[in-house]
């Protein structure tokens, strides 16, 4: 044999038998309990408390979700929310509001909607929808001086006499 060859042999029986044992991972550590934990059997329970998502059970299903939730959430959000007659319409729970701050206290709390729906109830596609619709009687309507007084010409027809007499220059 020859010396290289030696050298190649040894090197060979260094590899196959190394003299440090080989490193695992500690039995403490998360990693090695998730990987023992792949090879255990997972069971999924059926909640049978859970209820079908109907027209007749979304209100009463809306008021569970305000009155456990009373401590945590806003009174801002409540009194905007107890306000509000949710309307099932195909997998989305409707809220119909009529002002942009109502608007956005229910949109601060979508995701804990639809959490509560979601967990309570068997459908799991119900996701909450946000409508608004203002009502055009409530706004206010700001009238010009001028406007004013020509609905009080057109209401008393002396008014217009009256300037005339006082010779009062309104344009």
């Amino acid at each position: 044999m020859t010396v290289e060859m030696t050298q190649i042999l040894n090197l060979k029986s260094q590899i196959s038998n190394p003299s440090k044992p080989k490193r695992e991972l500690p039995k403490t550590s998360s990693i090695s309990s998730m990987f023992n934990e792949i090879h255990k059997e997972v069971l999924i329970l059926k909640d049978e408390n859970k209820v079908e998502l109907t027209t007749d059970n979304v209100i009463q299903l809306w008021d569970s979700f305000l009155l456990e939730n009373k401590d945590k959430l806003q009174n801002a959000f409540l009194s905007a929310a107890q306000n509000q007659v949710p309307q099932l319409i195909e997998e989305k729970i409707t809220f119909t509001v009529t002002n942009n701050v109502s608007l956005e206290m229910l949109q601060l709390h979508k995701m804990d909607i639809t959490a509560y729906f979601r967990k309570k109830t068997t459908s799991i596609l119900v996701v909450p929808d946000f409508i608004l619709l203002r009502n055009d009687t409530l706004m206010k309507n700001y009238k010009t001086p001028k406007d004013r007084l020509k609905e009080m010409i057109d209401s008393n027809p002396a008014v217009l006499e009256l300037i005339k007499k006082l010779d009062l220059n309104i344009d």
